[in-house]
């Protein structure tokens, strides 16, 4: 692509270039900063200097240009601008930090770019001192620096610097405050540059420092004076000064942050956090005594700790909690203790006067329109939801999954806690006024046991007699908190308190006594209705009844039936319900067992020899494993059996159903046998089916769980044994190929041929003997099971010994493939073979392809070529067998029926009919034997030239939808360029053809969409131009521009409009004014086009666009 020229139309702005020699980038400037300084020598705007110069590639367009952002170039803008400015590439590098950080993307893959990134994107920045700038550059006008927090302050004029978001007006040279009455915060600097050098998280420590302090700025404390006097000398310092709020509060505040800063940054203090909290989160600063009198200490404001101490929200709190999590003090990694939340990184303040309203303060309603968008819209109706909890149950100590209308109000409280003290003050003021534990810094569930416990009647526990008057699981839960009184967090035990347990009662606490007679009688009372209901005891352990976990109690009784320990009145009155409630076997076999017994009683016949076809699949295969292991049961179970009508006699007829969904190991291992004692192992396909049950699939998945389980335990495989028996190489260590080659030889045996290894296996296809000789070249390497399976088939290490290479004659060979190509051609009626696709076992596409080659090389000899001209004419068709293939398949698919080529050949499958439509469409681009066979079809020359596309709906959907795709219209380059060329020839071009756009009934549009996604997708994977590129170039050169197609359709519509004489519409004239507006972001071609037309902006009423 071309680069477009360093001057326009607006080069008349910029007549030369010298007068630029004398600006000079000052050290930490902002790129942006300088190109403004360099456009005020030009007397124009730094965004005029970009849109000339630099962005006829840029992706972002000129509106996204802030006065406080910056701005990055890639290389080619950036040799431009030093040009420009002339100063060295390298005295730019030194000079702008930003100026090699970015590399930005351009539109097009050549030219200049920028890109331009907002304030709150860069690393902080300020206005440079107006003295100094004047005096290094010897002009008043503003520059913006890089500055850290230590650079805010210019110690030579004794000004305050504020930062770029501290005040609106950055060219205001007002905004700079004079700290000459101030002395306070001059002396903070020394003490600020020291902590950096000291400390090495000291410049996060001072960010969390300024979080902190703008907290307690916006809470109007009446104790707080200093800040106060600090600011009526500040007014009095600047009486012509605008006092913008947050620059006067970080000048007035800077020595506290510094001292706060300190203390947040001395490694001994963060340990003190540690030692004041133990192992228990710190949930308001009131756990660290220690730390909360050294902060009110050192900040001269001894009330400060009373009042810090209840606070649970804030970046106070969320630094302390950040500190114990991390354990800082005794890790060297403590990168998350420095995090603000974004809710106090650049606090927002109303006013200069520290006695305004808090910040802060509100209701629960006015944290609900604390923000905008779908955040605010999410938190308030969780709010509304957790308000309507609260006031049914007095909590927020939600479960997990509890939901509430559709609503996770269990999910969207744990992420309120995952927020924490870093959640917007308005928010967590609003949770707290309905919970104030709603955020614990121990397990909610604890808060719920206790929240139950405080529930209790009465005046209170009494730990001392044992919790009487407690349930079971809560007095147990009561002891515990005892027992563990002082590990527990200080918050608890405050709230413990409340219920009456102290330090004292904990340790007299005495544990609940069980009422083991009255949980027994319940049991026995849920079993007995448990037992009226299903008429046995055999419940699953995660059964319920009535909500009384009745398997989880059964099963702990069978436990201690097993073990002698369980009472004999219980046994006596569960066994008088379900005498096998306890069975020495599995209960899950009785209970399946009561589910036959239950179905027979309900009609259901026990036939084993029919496969148990009257019980479902599972049940059936449970039938039929008992009848296979029925010597092996207890005699209990063969008693029972015999009672549903399955003796020993009834299961030795039974049969497994070939059939099933979910085969058992027993049904399994039946037809393994049967197929083994047929073919004499187990080396079966994964298609294999043997009597109607997929062996190949079963024994495949047997030898992928015997693989899987050998890979990860020890131990052999369960089924393994059991199949080994059977064939000892039924999952072999050898490749799989070699597995197939063996069955080919295997089924010529068993179809009655004796392999001859010293006559060079006669009879056999030309690759199986080949096999077979390669197997006895190789026979004293291959593994003994391979060995073994070559002896069944009659090779032994004698005739291996003896094998001759396989020989066959060329004729002989040529007529074994000459016989499978008429049976072929008798069962289908061409010789159109895929190259993979085999006949009778017979590889005839390979052989055909093999015939075919030598035909093309003059190689086939006359004879053979007539024998196969004679089975068809066209099996070596010159098209190419693809063409071939298909045009066999539509005429499968048609059955002779009578084709419709004006209606576009309804009633054939989607991808015949746009076959077929494309050959009428390239009808006289066709062979003579291609026409010839059509012509079988039903389908003349005049037939093809009145073919047409069948009637779709194609509305293009809205944006972001997928489109649809016409099912009987082909997409490739053939089926439409006939329909480009007369679209081309009658409009003048391409570019009017949207995506619904239809010519003589062909959906030309979508076509043209699919040609250009290829010809992307080409250039993007190659690198190389598309094939066909030059066949859609010729009707039109921009059918596929480097820009959106929807600009070109724009384009040519106006063109089209100008030259007819037309008025252009309303979105015409609004499409023209927004290229001229941004002209110098357009592609230089697309230039090129408006120009050609005559509707560059030099143009104030291009031809047609005059106003009525």
């Amino acid at each position: 692509m071309t680069v477009p020229p360093a001057r326009g139309p607006s080069s008349l702005l910029f007549p030369s270039f010298p007068c630029a020699a004398g600006v000079r980038p000052l050290l930490r400037e902002t790129t942006l900063s300088f190109v403004e300084r360099l456009a005020s020598r030009f007397g124009v705007s730094a965004a005029d200097v970009i849109a000339e110069f630099f962005a006829s590639g840029n992706k972002k367009p000129m509106s996204s240009l802030t006065a406080d952002g910056e701005v990055y170039f890639n290389a080619e803008a950036r040799a431009r601008f030093a040009t420009l400015s002339r100063v060295p590439p390298e005295h730019l590098r030194r000079a702008l930090p930003a100026w090699t950080r970015f590399e930005p993307a351009g539109r097009y893959d050549t030219g200049p770019a920028v890109t331009f990134y907002s304030a709150g994107s860069i690393s902080p920045t300020g206005t440079a001192c107006t003295r100094c700038t004047a005096a290094r550059t010897g002009r008043s006008d503003p520059a913006r620096l890089y500055m850290a927090a230590h650079r805010r302050l210019c110690v030579r004029h004794q000004m305050w610097l504020p930062g770029t978001q501290d005040v609106p007006d950055q060219n205001s040279g007002r905004s700079q405050l004079s700290l000459a009455q101030l002395p306070e915060t001059v002396q903070a600097l020394g003490r600020h540059t020291a902590l950096l050098r000291r400390r090495e998280h000291a410049a996060d420590a001072y960010t969390v420092a300024q979080a902190i302090i703008a907290t307690w700025w916006d809470a109007a404390r009446p104790e707080e004076t200093t800040w106060a006097r600090r600011l009526d000398s500040l007014a009095r310092a600047n009486p012509a000064a605008e006092l913008w709020s947050r620059a006067a509060r970080d000048a007035v505040t800077y020595p506290d942050t510094v001292t706060l800063a300190g203390l947040l940054a001395s490694p001994f203090w963060q340990h003190q956090v540690l030692a004041d909290t133990g192992r228990h989160r710190p949930h308001v600063p009131a756990d660290t005594p220690s730390f909360i009198r050294e902060l009110a200490l050192r900040l001269g404001r001894p009330w400060l700790a009373g009042v810090l101490a209840d606070s649970d929200s804030g970046p106070l709190t969320a630094w302390l909690q950040a500190c114990w999590r991390s354990r800082a003090g005794e890790r060297e990694c403590t990168v998350s203790m420095w995090r603000v939340a974004p809710a106090y990184r650049t606090p927002a303040s109303s006013g200069c006067n520290p006695d305004r309203p808090s910040r802060t303060a509100g209701t629960a309603d006015e944290a609900e329109a604390d923000a905008d968008g779908d955040t605010a819209q999410g938190f308030a109706r969780g709010l509304a939801l957790a308000r309507t909890f609260a006031a049914k149950h007095g909590h927020l100590c939600i479960p997990y999954r509890h939901e509430k209308d559709g609503f996770q109000l269990g999910l969207w409280l744990s992420n309120q806690r995952a927020t924490g003290p870093q959640l917007p003050p308005e928010r967590s003021r609003a949770l707290s006024d309905l919970d104030p534990w709603w955020n614990p810094p121990w397990s909610t569930l604890w808060q719920r046991i206790y929240l139950r416990a405080r529930r209790l009647p009465g005046s209170g526990v009494t730990p001392e007699q044992g919790f009487p008057g407690t349930s079971e699981n809560l007095g147990t839960w009561l002891y515990q908190q005892c027992q563990n009184y002082d590990s527990l967090h200080p918050q608890q035990r405050k709230l413990l308190t409340q219920i009456g347990i102290t330090a004292e009662t904990a340790c007299r606490a005495r544990p609940r006594r069980r009422n083991i007679a009255e949980a027994r009688d319940q049991g026995l009372d849920h079993a007995r209705s448990y037992w009226k209901q299903h008429q046995h005891l055999c419940a699953s352990a995660a059964d319920t009844h009535d909500g009384f976990p009745i398997g989880q109690w059964l099963s702990n009784l069978r436990v201690r039936a097993r073990r002698g320990r369980l009472d004999p009145a219980v046994a006596l009155q569960l066994d008088a319900m379900d005498p096998w409630w306890a069975p020495p076997w599995s209960s899950d076999w009785q209970r399946t067992y009561y589910t036959v017994r239950n179905l027979v009683g309900s009609g259901h016949t026990v036939a084993p020899e029919n496969a148990f076809t009257a019980f479902d699949d599972e049940l059936g295969q449970w039938l039929y494993t008992q009848c296979v292991t029925y010597p092996g049961l207890a005699v209990e179970q063969r008693q029972q059996l015999a009672a549903v009508g399955l003796t020993e006699q009834a299961a030795a007829t039974a049969r497994p159903d070939p059939a099933t969904d979910s085969p058992s190991l027993e049904t399994g291992l039946h037809y393994a046998h049967s197929y083994a004692a047929l073919h004499g192992d187990l080396n079966t396909s994964p298609s294999d089916r043997h009597q109607g049950f997929p062996i190949g699939t079963w024994l495949s998945r047997q030898r992928r769980q015997a693989n899987l389980h050998t890979s990860k335990f020890t131990s052999p495989y369960p089924a393994d044994p059991l199949l080994t028996a059977i064939d000892p190489w039924w999952n072999p260590p050898w490749n799989a190929h070699w597995q197939i080659n063996h069955r080919a030889a295997r089924k010529l045996v068993e179809d009655g041929l004796d392999l001859l290894p010293e006559q060079g296996f006669p009879g056999t296809p030309d690759w199986t003997g080949q096999w077979l000789y390669t197997q006895c070249v190789g026979h004293p390497h291959l593994h003994p099971g391979q060995q073994q399976k070559l002896a069944q088939l009659g090779i032994t290490a004698a005739d291996a010994r003896t094998a001759r290479p396989r020989r066959v004659t060329q004729q002989a060979s040529f007529d074994i493939g000459l016989d499978h190509a008429r049976s072929y051609a008798a069962r289908h009626g061409h010789l159109a073979v895929p190259t993979s696709e085999s006949h009778d076992g017979y590889q005839l596409g390979r052989w055909l392809a093999d015939k075919r080659k030598r035909a093309t090389n003059g190689r086939l000899p006359r004879n053979r070529a007539d024998a196969l001209n004679a089975i068809d004419p066209w099996w070596n068709p010159p098209w190419g067998l693809p063409w071939q293939t298909a045009y066999h398949t539509v005429k499968a698919e048609n059955h002779g029926r009578t084709l419709n080529t004006a209606a576009g050949f309804p009633g054939l499958p989607p991808d015949a009919t746009r076959w077929l439509l494309t050959q009428c469409i390239n009808y006289d681009d066709l062979h003579p034997g291609q026409q010839q066979l059509l012509t079988h079809l039903g389908i003349t020359s005049k037939d093809a030239h009145a073919a047409r596309p069948q009637q779709e709906t194609r509305r293009r959907p809205r944006a972001g939808a997928n489109r649809p795709r016409p099912t009987t219209v082909s997409s490739s380059i053939d089926g439409g360029l006939p329909y480009a060329r007369s679209y081309a020839h009658a409009h003048d071009g391409l570019g009017t053809a949207h995506y619904d756009t239809e010519h003589n009934g062909f959906p030309l549009g979508w076509w043209l969409y699919e040609q250009r996604k290829r010809a992307n997708a080409h250039v993007r994977r190659t690198g190389q131009p598309w094939p066909h590129e030059h066949a859609l170039a010729a009707l039109d050169p921009w059918w596929n521009p480097p820009w959106r197609i929807s600009w070109q359709h724009s384009y040519t519509g106006l063109r089209s409009a100008l030259t007819e004489d037309q008025h252009p519409s309303t979105s015409q004239r609004r499409w023209l004014t927004t290229q001229h507006t941004n002209w110098h972001t357009l592609h230089p071609d697309q230039r090129t086009l408006l120009t050609a037309a005559s509707l560059n902006p030099t143009n104030e009423h291009p031809p047609g666009t005059h106003p009525k």
